[in-house]
């Protein structure tokens, strides 16, 4: 050993060198040998969606302008004619004469005014029918904070909204209990409604849901049959489908896509259950706060009975009219819950 550490100390090359060794032999090892550390799988975020202020969508429809009128060219004037002289007197006859003709004063000729050719009408240009103002993205994830009454936050809720190149789209809803009220009740629900997606929206081809609660496990889904226009739910019911009807998931995201200078807007919108026809009343701009800061939202109010539940839901303005609050109506008109954005993500990739 003493005769190692004498050699080292006359030759520090070669401790140099042995160190390199041993480096690259370690290094060898690693990328070489069997793993023995291994990191877990990191999900990759989506990036928050910038806010900005952008205008409602505009009315489909394809607007024909008509064409602007021909304006003729006025003729030439016509030249005054001139005046012609005043005849000399002459002395008068006797009376048993008739008098001379008298030639017709000559009246100066009028020049031809040149034909001109007829000006073509402009063909008439047709204006495409107008795209929504606020397509939807591929690629969206939208996280809610749930509160019973308005303050007292019971849970959270994540939405998610995946868009296929082949045009299919997914999406999907999980909520659960969270903090101190996830000790007193068990509530999960999980929904999801799935089908394609085309330049009028949403077209929604199965909806489902699952419920948790202290009180067991409820199961519910919605089948949309668009060729034979028939809806059929697990209960085993059948109704008639009336075009363009909704989940009542899908249609929070359908209502970006729809025409909103309206007074009111009507849909039909399936539970699961049953078949209803919504008419929501579209309000003034306003501000609401949230953990976004203040929002300038769009309000829509569904149109209820006295007796009968109401919804509210408040579209971002900022936000590609995505929802940003949604707050449940109970029978007796109090404020049931609501749920309030915290954070919105969304891709086009």
């Amino acid at each position: 050993m003493n005769f190692l550490l004498q050699r080292y100390r006359e030759q520090p090359s070669i401790g140099i060198v042995v160190a390199i060794a041993v480096s690259l032999l370690i290094h060898a090892f690693l990328l070489f040998g069997p793993r023995l550390i291994e990191l877990p799988a990191v999900e990759v975020t989506l990036p928050p969606l910038t806010a900005k202020l952008e205008p409602l969508p505009a009315i489909k429809q394809v607007v024909k302008v008509p064409p602007k009128p021909v304006r003729k060219p006025k003729p030439a004037p016509k030249p005054k004619p001139k005046p012609l002289p005043l005849p000399e007197p002459t002395p008068p006859e006797p009376d048993n004469q008739e008098p001379p003709p008298q030639e017709a004063p000559a009246v100066a000729e009028t020049p031809p005014v040149a034909d001109t050719p007829p000006v073509a009408e402009a063909p008439v240009p047709e204006i495409p029918a107008a795209q929504p103002a606020h397509p939807l993205p591929k690629q969206a994830q939208l996280t809610f904070i749930a509160y019973k009454g308005t303050s007292f936050q019971v849970g959270e809720a994540r939405h998610r909204l995946d868009i296929k190149d082949d045009g299919s789209y997914t999406l999907q809803v999980g909520m659960n209990t969270t903090g101190i009220a996830s000790l007193f009740k068990t509530f999960e629900l999980n929904q999801q409604s799935s089908g394609t997606v085309s330049a009028r929206g949403l077209h929604p081809n199965k909806f489902s849901e699952n419920k948790l609660t202290s009180s067991g496990k409820q199961t519910l889904t919605a089948e949309f049959d668009w060729q034979n226009k028939q809806l059929s739910f697990s209960s085993g019911n059948t109704v008639a489908l009336p075009e363009l009807t909704q989940d009542i998931l899908s249609f929070l995201y359908q209502l970006s896509q729809l025409p909103l200078d309206e007074a009111v807007v009507t849909m039909h919108i399936s539970n699961g259950k049953k078949l209803e026809n919504y008419q929501l009343t579209v309000g003034i701009e306003e501000e609401i706060q949230t953990r976004l800061g203040k929002l300038h939202v769009l309000p829509l109010r569904k149109v209820h009975a006295p007796g009968e539940e109401g919804l509210e839901i408040w579209l971002g303005l900022e936000y590609r009219l995505l929802p940003v609050k949604i707050r449940q109506i109970d029978r007796s008109g109090e404020i049931a819950g609501e749920m309030v954005i915290s954070d919105i993500r969304v891709s086009q990739e």
